[in-house]
């Protein structure tokens, strides 16, 4: 396939939007057979205007662009609605011609292809080979320049409207087994194919029963060489496939905004329990997107995204059903009424969307299957068919992503100095104190940079970005660090914010601090409860005071009452009178600040404290949530090493679905809770969008504690329900960081509210 080079140039953007514009401007096809015939018209403009393959390579039409000009393509095509590719699942085999096709292959059948001139259907799947795809038995003999093809395939889509099927068949000896599967291109119409469509539940005719009866399918249309179909089906293009995800995270996008708006046109937006659904289909979407960019991360610099790509294939499939049960509900009363039925919501789409991603968890796998890869492929358990166990991906709780170079520096080097502090006995040895701490271990975390790692160099921290700050928090979190770490950050952030230069310096060498502050469901309360200031001096009662028994600064924020104004101040502990309280979190303390008349350096007051505390409240919560990332991904690492390692009737607990497939969620959660949260993090401070992604990753990263520590202690029975196990630790750490910032409900009600906001 040769195309003049003028169409291929560093103009994408510009030739790209000139079509974009005037797609803008026609009318939209009526009948589902004008946007059908309109979609395949569109395909061969954007093929003669050469942006219809951002990533395929030049040498076969392709833009072959960077990941940063693919994300734009996509943004830019999902933002203007064009249609989509009649043939969606043509670019599962397009990857693999280019890798493992013959120039012919290639001049052949990808420009046909992209400009959907022919259709193409996957045919892998058998009635007694689904999910075990190695078991199937559908036979390709080769008969001199040809094979003969005979057996059946099924839920094969659009296989009626079908002009080729790329499909595996076994060239090989009989049975189950990778070995022996050739990958073979095969005309639809030939002599011996029955075509026989399926009505699914949807009402809809999406798949169909495909018969081979003594087909003759040309040798020349082998894919690869024979018997390794099976790795050539596996083969993709990564750097185009990853973008793909990013393309579907986009249109997850539009239907999720869609969803919000539906919410709102049927007066559901201020409904509690409908607000907290929509937090969790927002946040699935932003972990998507997380996992997904992550990937992508890894794979432009050449290395494996790990097992982020299987997390993400199940989260999909989950999520699409999610998120289509919530839309059929606000619908109401029109859930009742069928999608092709008079005064139908939206044109019934909800309901059929509802009923057709009933698939999405059977389609590629089931979920059921997509979680036993997770738990023997990437986290390394035992197989639950006695196959035996295969190494991990990575260390469970360790990122699936690989970080970049200083990234992991950062987590290596810190990870080793606070493990060394972190055995058990002296972690439960905390109980005792309540109003003490590691010193030696915060010399150890001060000489590496810590608590100012983010703070400017000028300033005396580390000019660290708050990404790798969340990094190091994660680290110290991962090892239960039994020192005033994430207090200390939240009020030097707040020192920082006010700009007294003095107190951020003496905590970047070294002193504790804390935030003296009421806290409420929602978070930093600046109603009742405040210490009043007269007169220039303080007087108050605030509880539970995270780290205040071992700060040496207090920062205190304080009424005003004769000016009517907030004001932010700082004290020293040797001035103040402060009662420890016991913590559930016995590697962390908590105290009654109590203050009679104290001085205090006022260092913000009136609109300025309030600006103070509203963009420290941001770098606060993201350092909070990468403890719990922390804390979720310990216990992630502890179960999974218990359930490879204690049998029970004869076999390794692991090998239970039951356990690996609670492991395999508690990967997702913890994986996804750090996605969002480092993503959350690289996000400027003045970006529209930052708010409302911390407060998100916040609740994901405090629920996602939570229920790992729990789930943790359940796969360890009783044993983890003992003092001396390390598994309540986590717990109790998780459970209080729960309130320290604000409930999690809250945090997504809050979310949900601006995302409103930003739609109206």
């Amino acid at each position: 396939m040769v195309r003049d080079e003028s169409v291929r140039g560093d103009d994408w953007r510009v030739r790209l939007s000139a079509l974009l514009e005037d797609y803008a401007k026609r009318p939209r096809p009526a009948s589902s057979k004008e946007r059908a015939l309109a979609a395949r018209a569109w395909q061969s403009e954007m093929v003669d205007a050469g942006v219809a393959a951002p990533g395929w390579p030049k040498a076969v039409g392709g833009l072959e662009l960077g990941l940063e000009d693919q994300l734009d393509y996509y943004r830019m095509t999902s933002e203007a609605g064009i249609p989509k590719h009649p043939s969606g699942i043509s670019f599962i085999v397009a990857p693999t011609l280019i890798v493992y096709g013959t120039q012919e292959q290639k001049d052949r059948f990808l420009d046909p292809l992209l400009r959907a001139d022919e259709i193409w259907c996957q045919g892998f799947s058998e009635p007694g080979a689904g999910s075990d795809l190695a078991s199937l038995s559908t036979r390709a003999v080769r008969d001199g320049d040809n094979y003969r093809v005979t057996g059946q395939k099924i839920w094969t889509t659009q296989a009626d409207k079908a002009d080729w099927m790329f499909a595996l068949v076994r060239t090989g000896p009989a049975g189950r087994g990778t070995a022996g599967i050739s990958y073979l291109l095969i005309q639809m119409n030939t002599p011996g194919i029955e075509v026989r469509p399926l009505k699914d539940a949807s009402g809809g005719h999406h798949f169909a029963e495909v018969f081979f009866d003594d087909v003759v399918v040309p040798a020349e249309n082998l894919v690869g060489e024979e018997g390794k179909g099976w790795s050539v089906m596996r083969t993709s293009l990564g750097h185009e496939r990853a973008t793909a995800f990013l393309a579907d995270e986009f249109r997850y996008r539009g239907l999720v905004d869609k969803v919000f708006k539906l919410a709102v046109k049927e007066g559901y937006a201020d409904n509690a329990l409908v607000r907290q659904e929509l937090a969790a289909v927002e946040t699935g979407v932003r972990a998507i997107a997380a996992n997904s960019a992550r990937a992508l991360d890894a794979v432009l610099r050449n290395e494996d995204p790990g097992g982020v790509a299987s997390v993400n294939r199940l989260v999909k499939s989950e999520f699409e059903q999610k998120l289509h049960r919530l839309a059929l509900r606000l619908t109401g009363t029109g859930a009742a009424l069928g999608n092709r039925s008079e005064g139908s919501v939206d044109g019934g789409r909800w309901s059929y969307g509802y009923f057709m991603t009933r698939a999405s968890t059977i389609g590629a796998g089931t979920a059921e299957i997509q979680r036993n890869a997770i738990a023997e492929q990437v986290l390394g358990l035992p197989s639950h068919r006695g196959e035996g166990t295969r190494p991990a991906i990575v260390s469970p709780g360790r990122p699936l992503a690989a970080p970049d170079e200083d990234e992991a520096a950062l987590r290596e080097v810190l990870g080793k100095a606070v493990s060394s502090h972190g055995s058990t006995e002296s972690l439960l040895g905390w109980a005792r104190k309540p109003a003490d701490y590691d010193i030696g271990l915060w010399d150890e975390l001060v000489a590496f940079g810590l608590p100012g790692l983010a703070v400017d160099e000028a300033s005396g921290g580390g000019g660290a970005s708050l990404r790798m700050l969340c990094a190091a928090v994660e680290e110290a979190a991962f090892n239960l660090a039994p020192v005033p770490l994430v207090p200390t950050i939240i009020a030097l952030e707040v020192l920082r914010e006010a700009e007294a230069s003095g107190p951020v310096r003496a905590i970047c060498d070294g002193s504790t601090a804390a935030l003296v502050i009421p806290i409420d469901d929602g978070g930093w309360s600046l109603g009742s409860g405040l210490p009043v200031l007269d007169g220039g001096k303080v007087t108050g009662r605030v509880e539970r005071v995270s780290g205040a028994p071992v700060a040496d600064l207090l920062v205190i924020v304080a009424e005003d009452q004769f000016a009517d104004e907030l004001v932010i101040g700082l004290a020293y502990s040797t001035d103040v009178t402060v009662k420890e309280q016991d913590s559930v979190d016995i590697t962390a303390t908590i105290g009654t600040v109590e203050m009679d008349g104290l001085g205090i350096e006022i260092i913000a007051r009136g609109d300025a404290a309030v600006a103070v505390l509203d963009r420290a409240r941001r770098h606060a919560q993201l350092v909070l949530a990468a403890d719990s990332v922390g804390v979720a991904n310990r216990a992630l690492a502890m179960a999974v090493d218990w359930a490879g390692q204690r049998e029970q009737f004869g076999r390794l607990i692991g090998s239970y679905q039951a356990i690996s497939h609670k492991c395999a969620y508690l990967l997702v959660n913890a994986e996804g809770a750090r996605g969002q949260v480092l993503s959350a993090a690289d996000l400027l401070a003045d970006d529209p969008d930052a708010g409302t992604a911390a407060d998100l990753a916040t609740a994901a990263a405090l629920d996602a504690a939570v229920s790992a520590a729990e789930d943790c202690i359940q796969i360890h029975g009783g044993i983890g329900f003992t003092w001396e196990h390390p598994a309540h630790l986590l717990l109790r750490r998780a459970t209080s960081n729960q309130v320290l910032l604000g409930r999690p409900e809250v945090l997504r009600d809050r979310a949900v509210g601006a995302v409103i906001e930003s739609l109206s």
